[in-house]
């Protein structure tokens, strides 16, 4: 008899799924991350195929093939008609390696080099030292040999230790961090071009700008606006590279610097997006402080980060990426909103509000 049930049915709060459910959900990750892996999305990008023309296009052999490429239709980045695959309409958008503006297939090449960090989870939390992510970055920026998170390894901790000495190693390894931040921050970019009142503003910076992911979103929808990107002097050709890609090259300008040694940029709006879950507290309040500094009467702070609820009960997401950050940076963790308004209170900020952005993502502004 055929089976006319297609949903898939949450379990009974009391079953032993709910456990199970939690406990297999890196499955469904890794498929989508080996989908990115194999080319899946840049494939169906450039034309639809068959189940047998995906075959032969990826080098795909195993007998599960049918079965991977059924579940990415299931979860809903692929659809199927007539036994024919295209990219889903959100898979389209964010997958696509050929729309830089909008693709995150760096992040998730990011992520699926990492998870041998999680692999050694336990380790990282019994020993307290962090994991060595250079393998990660590297492979991000399409190193070969560098896949599946080989060469995972703790390393010390210590607030003296360099969190991202590996990240700028090499050209290769900036290449992939800086791709891997923009489409990590993307879904927070293109919120904030919306959720921030932008018409009295002229000029705004973004502190630790990687490739200029939100200046390019920024500057797209509201013309009047002129972006610096402050960030390390090696990031600078990534920046200049990705801006003017996606059009927005003449009105974003690139200032090389050290946030710890030298002033941040002057400008009507400063944003540290993802920057301070990486430091630890009094980190955080000295670049708080800098920023205060920086800006003129009636300027404001923009934060934004997945920020954990005050309560640390609801927010998962938040609470795991303070605990992927604990793994993998000398002193970092995320913060709640509360904390937040405390910092920028303690600098002299005032009018402070949080927002929700998108998903896990919200803002905290400041007014000097």
């Amino acid at each position: 008899m055929a089976d006319h049930d297609m949903t898939e049915h949450e379990p009974k709060p009391d079953s032993p799924h709910a456990l199970i459910d939690i406990a297999v959900a890196f499955w469904k990750s890794k498929v989508l991350l080996s989908a990115v892996e194999l080319g899946v999305f840049a494939a169906l990008a450039e034309e639809p195929g068959t189940l047998d023309d995906l075959r032969k296009r990826l080098g795909v052999e195993g007998r599960g093939a049918a079965d991977f490429f059924d579940a990415l239709v299931s979860m809903g980045v692929l659809e199927r008609e007539d036994g024919v695959y295209r990219n889903s309409a959100l898979a389209a958008r964010h997958l696509d390696p050929r729309r830089p503006a909008t693709d995150i297939s760096g992040y998730l090449e990011f992520l699926n080099a990492g998870f041998g960090w999680w692999a050694r989870m336990a380790d990282g939390l019994r020993e307290g030292g962090r994991l060595d992510f250079s393998t990660a970055l590297a492979a991000a920026g399409g190193a070969e040999g560098t896949r599946r998170g080989r060469g995972a390894r703790l390393v010390e901790a210590d607030s003296g230790s360099d969190t991202f000495g590996e990240a700028f190693a090499t050209p290769e390894q900036v290449k992939g961090f800086l791709r891997a931040m923009t489409g990590y921050s993307m879904g927070a970019n293109q919120a904030l071009a919306e959720a921030h009142d932008w018409g009295p503003v002229g000029t705004v910076a973004d502190i630790g700008c990687a490739e200029g992911s939100l200046l390019v979103q920024l500057l797209d929808r509201h013309p009047q606006l002129r972006g610096i990107g402050f960030d390390l002097p090696s990031v600078g050709p990534g920046f200049t590279e990705h801006t003017r890609a996606a059009g927005v090259g003449d009105r974003a300008e690139f200032a090389g610097g050290d946030f710890f040694t030298e002033p941040m940029p002057t400008a009507d709006v400063l944003v540290m997006g993802h920057v301070l879950h990486d430091w630890d507290l009094e980190t955080k309040k000295t670049l708080i402080r800098k920023a205060h500094e920086a800006l003129p009467a009636g300027g404001s702070l923009i934060l934004y980060e997945s920020l954990i609820d005050d309560d640390r009960r609801q927010r998962t997401t938040g609470l795991l990426i303070s605990l992927n950050v604990s793994l993998v940076s000398a002193g970092g963790l995320g913060y709640t909103g509360a904390e937040a308004r405390a910092w920028l209170t303690e600098a002299g900020f005032r009018d402070i509000a949080v927002t929700h952005l998108d998903g896990p993502e919200y803002m905290v502004v400041g007014v000097k």
